[in-house]
């Protein structure tokens, strides 16, 4: 069952439009802009390359007209544009990695 975000900003690029608020809210986001970062992440559909949504929402939110220096808005803004100038596979969940020697659970 897919999420249908009510939010006027909802796009494949911004589910629900977190990235937009949190831009708008500007000074008062207290952030942590890491936890924005995650979310944002977390809910892009995973046949989009989170790099690729990050450019196209840097270019969209026109970031470079925003004075958000020393704020938790302006975080997001960087980490947005580390995650544009990274790598597909470095973003994309590697799967659930065991431990070696850690006993299966039983299912009992």
């Amino acid at each position: 069952m897919a999420i249908k975000y009510v939010s006027e900003f909802d796009s494949p690029e911004d589910p629900g439009g977190l990235i937009r608020e949190v831009l708008d809210m500007g000074a008062d986001f207290l952030g942590p802009a890491e936890d924005i970062l995650l979310t944002w992440t977390l809910r892009l559909d995973p046949a989009l390359d989170p790099a690729i949504a990050a450019r196209r929402l840097l270019e969209s939110y026109e970031v470079e007209k925003r004075d958000l220096a020393d704020t938790e808005a302006g975080r997001l803004i960087t980490l947005l544009r580390q995650a544009a100038n990274s790598q597909l596979s470095s973003l994309q969940p590697q799967g659930r990695r065991r431990r070696k020697n850690m006993p299966r659970r039983s299912s009992t």
